[in-house]
């Protein structure tokens, strides 16, 4: 029996609503969940430099720019769920993105968001979102990109296993996302420890779940994890990937380790991470 018995979505207004839902809904579908589509109503941003006989009017472009993504959210939901087996919820709740998603998602089983698309840069874009997401939610993140469609994701999987808590995770939570017939490549980068006794355990543990596994470590001085990752994505055809995401520090900003940076930022394929 499924693990995923409810997905929350993000939706914005943007561009890539609509992909992000297919992608959600097609998931809830089959694993037989629900679904919920959730927008941030967020507060205007008033610059503190901003000499006061402006602002009324920044409130004013600023709470346009809300209602117009507002309602191209409301239509992208209704459209998406059209056609759907599953005909998802339509949540808007005020306050900032992190926030409502949190508060949204923390009963779901897994929250779905879209990379921003590079040309949207009005005041609702938040490039940050994503990877707030994942180190604040505590439930794994789909990262959806923000270019293609991706409704048959979970087909062909690429797992990055790293020897850590955090990959530990991402390797449970990525199970309730396979089919019986799911393809699985495990890709070790640069492993501490690879033994033929560690790769057994590994294999074992997944064959206890149904599936087959095929193991592939590289080393490399040269490439950084997030490249190998992509490549190898690539090479053999993933549809998603799952890893682990690292944070170094959190002070005035969110400081993401390498990998878990370069995968939200330039990744062509589904993503999920679990921190």
């Amino acid at each position: 029996m499924s693990k995923i018995k409810r997905i929350a979505v993000h939706v914005d207004g943007g561009s890539r609503d609509r992909a992000v839902l297919r992608l959600a809904l097609a998931l809830a579908a089959r694993h037989g969940a629900e679904a919920e589509a959730v927008f941030a109503r967020i507060p205007p941003f008033i610059p503190a430099s901003v000499d006061g006989i402006l602002t009324p009017q920044i409130v004013e472009a600023q709470q346009a720019i809300y209602v117009q993504r507002a309602e191209a959210a409301r239509k992208a939901v209704e459209e998406a769920g059209r056609d759907a087996a599953v005909k998802p919820a339509f949540a808007a709740a005020d306050g900032p993105a992190l926030d409502v998603m949190i508060a949204r998602a923390r009963f779901a089983d897994l929250a779905v968001i879209g990379q921003p698309a590079p040309d949207e840069s009005d005041a609702v874009a938040d490039y940050d979102l994503p990877a707030e997401l994942v180190m604040e939610l505590g439930r794994p993140v789909l990262i959806v990109p923000n270019a293609g469609e991706f409704a048959d994701a979970g087909r062909r999987v690429l797992v990055a296993r790293a020897g850590t808590r955090e990959s530990r995770r991402a390797a449970s939570d990525g199970l309730a996302l396979l089919d019986a017939g799911s393809k699985l490549t495990i890709l070790m980068v640069n492993p501490k420890a690879d033994n033929a006794a560690n790769q057994a355990d590994m294999k074992a543990w997944y064959a206890r779940h149904g599936h087959d596994v095929e193991i592939r470590v590289v080393r490399t001085s040269e490439k950084e994890v997030g490249d190998v990752l992509r490549a190898t994505a690539a090479e053999i055809g993933a549809d998603l990937i799952v890893m682990g995401a690292y944070g170094r520090s959190r002070l005035r900003e969110l400081i993401l380790g390498g990998a878990t940076h370069s995968m939200l930022k330039h990744t062509a394929v589904p993503v999920l991470m679990s921190h």
